[in-house]
């Protein structure tokens, strides 16, 4: 059985994360360097809070340049939650230092308040409906599926092959799931706090990403 991997960068409670892979059944390790993060081939990176932040945080752990170097190898695989997602992306409306992402997946992360042209309240916070748009990746039983979100960026990709699903809010549509492709993946929601779907999707990328 596999270990998986927690990055733990000090930028939100990763706690729920870690209960959800235990009640799973599955053993994880925290990674704190690059040393620990290259003895694992599974790695989750969780994120809530502010962008630069975590960028900031990454970079003082020696972590922002081993995930890059760590992901070129394609049998690792790597799944970002919520920040974690967006700090996949090239750069991001949140950064007011110009801070850039690990630039994983060709994206760029947006401000919802600047998309959003109706009253919707930001952030967009609860369960909302996730649409698979491909399914190489994620199983189908996922889609037309409510998950937890909460969050006032968005990510939106430059290529739709980079998006497994979508979600929307008012009148935008986002890119609730990402990948590039091949071993780097995304979700915007908290798969940790979204019951037995979410639970079943961590499962499946242990499993089978």
């Amino acid at each position: 059985m596999s270990v998986i991997g927690v990055v733990n960068y000090e930028c939100g409670n990763i706690q729920s994360v870690i209960n959800a892979i235990e009640f799973l059944g599955y053993e994880f390790r925290l990674i704190e360097n690059k040393e620990q993060l290259f003895s694992c081939q599974k790695v989750i990176l969780p994120g809530v809070g502010a962008f630069d932040y975590a960028v900031d945080a990454l970079h003082s752990k020696g972590l922002f340049t081993a995930l890059q170097e760590w992901s070129k190898e394609k049998s690792n695989q790597l799944l970002g939650i919520c920040l974690g997602m967006q700090l996949l992306c090239a750069d991001s409306d949140e950064s007011l230092e110009n801070k850039k992402g690990l630039n994983l997946i060709d994206a760029q992360v947006l401000s919802l308040s600047k998309k959003i042209q109706n009253d919707e309240k930001i952030p967009h916070m609860g369960w909302n409906e996730i649409k698979l748009i491909t399914n190489n990746i994620f199983s189908k039983e996922f889609n037309n599926h409510d998950f937890y979100f909460i969050h006032s960026y968005a990510v939106f990709v430059n290529n739709e092959k980079h998006s497994l699903a979508k979600t929307a809010y008012g009148d935008v549509l986002f890119s609730s799931i990402i990948t590039n492709g091949e071993n780097v993946h995304g979700v915007q929601f908290h798969p940790e706090k979204s019951h037995e779907y979410g639970l079943n999707l961590l499962k499946n990328f242990i499993t089978n990403a």
